[in-house]
């Protein structure tokens, strides 16, 4: 049985406000409810900086040349741990590229051949980084600099997999330890509150974006939206207050008020066509009165498990990037965690 507990609320200052529940000036834990989350994107920048530079293809020591990694050239992503119900769990999606460099001998000892390249990692996190798919390029490449590459390559990818796979495993063991706390970034100062009276300008009525992603979740269809309309559910996976209606044409409140709607839509899953549907009239409470955007949801089986594809039209642009995130790391990658799953590109 696929089932979510009563989770936590989010802390004061942490998340986008309008995504989290209303601020309390007393700091009440509201109806019970506390969640947390707290980011180590720095401490794992620092961490991998030290576990991949260096990382060496071939060794000096071999007479024959030398290559290695030289920098971490960038980093971009998140790592955080939530914490909910006393428990803790890392979450970590990163882009990382490294710069390497080398050079071939003669028998003499003398430079023959200089070469240098990227080793790119589209993407580091809980489903890729025990199968870690890398990248490895060289610049103005030719046959005299291929030995180079194709030692990156081999010997350099093997071993930057295994310091990826270490880096993982001292994140969890670190956080099952409790030394989160001392891993983290101290969270920056609130700058708005959830009852500010935040509207955005009225070129949001014409300059609008779409939204949309894609996941893929274990259990099949038929959960998947009965869960999306469970209030009890979503509640434990937001760490916040909601209500939604199971009846077309009924209101929808999430994140304690933050976001508000209405069923448009609701198809439950049908075998003959594989596949159930949600459309919802959806707004954020900051947003102009007037204006609402249109979220379709899909659901289709895919041997079993549950393909959901979400589109959201008409959100303003200056609010689509806000939006996307609150989708993706405020419900979906909660929900992948819970349920098991994994993000389609």
């Amino acid at each position: 049985m696929y089932t979510t507990g009563a989770d936590e609320m989010a802390k004061l200052g942490e998340g986008d406000a309008r995504w989290i529940v209303k601020e309390r000036d007393d700091g009440q834990n509201v109806n019970g409810w506390h969640w947390s989350e707290k980011n180590l994107y720095d401490w794992a920048n620092e961490d991998l900086k030290e576990r991949l530079c260096g990382i060496v293809a071939i060794d000096e020591g071999s007479s024959k040349g030398w290559c290695k990694v030289i920098s971490l050239e960038s980093m971009s992503g998140e790592v955080t741990v939530q914490s909910r119900k006393k428990k803790k769990f890392p979450l970590y999606e990163l882009e990382i590229v490294l710069a390497w460099e080398g050079q071939l001998w003669d028998n003499e000892g003398k430079v023959v051949t200089e070469a240098k390249g990227k080793v790119k990692i589209p993407d580091l996190s809980e489903e890729t980084y025990d199968d870690l798919e890398m990248d490895v390029t060289c610049e103005d490449e030719n046959n005299e600099k291929r030995p180079l590459k194709e030692a990156m390559r081999t010997v350099g990818k093997t071993r930057i997999r295994e310091a990826c796979t270490a880096f993982v495993k001292k994140l969890k063991a670190d956080v099952d330890a409790g030394k989160d706390s001392q891993m983290a970034t101290p969270a920056a100062p609130p700058t708005e509150r959830f009852n500010s009276q935040y509207v955005t300008g009225s070129a949001e009525k014409t300059s609008t974006k779409t939204v949309s992603m894609k996941y893929e979740f274990s259990p099949p269809p038929p959960v998947i939206y009965d869960t999306l309309l469970d209030s009890g559910r979503i509640r434990g996976a937001t760490a916040s207050d909601c209500e939604i209606s199971k009846e077309v044409g009924g209101k929808i409140s999430l994140f304690s008020g933050a976001v508000t709607g209405e069923n448009v839509e609701l198809v439950p899953f049908d075998s003959s066509k594989g596949e159930a549907k949600i459309v919802w009239k959806w707004r954020f409470s900051t947003w102009q009165p007037s204006h609402y955007s249109t979220v379709t949801i899909t659901i289709a089986d895919k041997n079993g498990n549950s393909k959901l594809e979400l589109v959201q039209t008409g959100v303003p642009e200056e609010e689509a990037e806000r939006t996307e995130k609150g989708w993706k790391g405020l419900l979906f990658d909660r929900l992948k965690a819970m349920l098991g799953g994994s993000v389609m590109m």
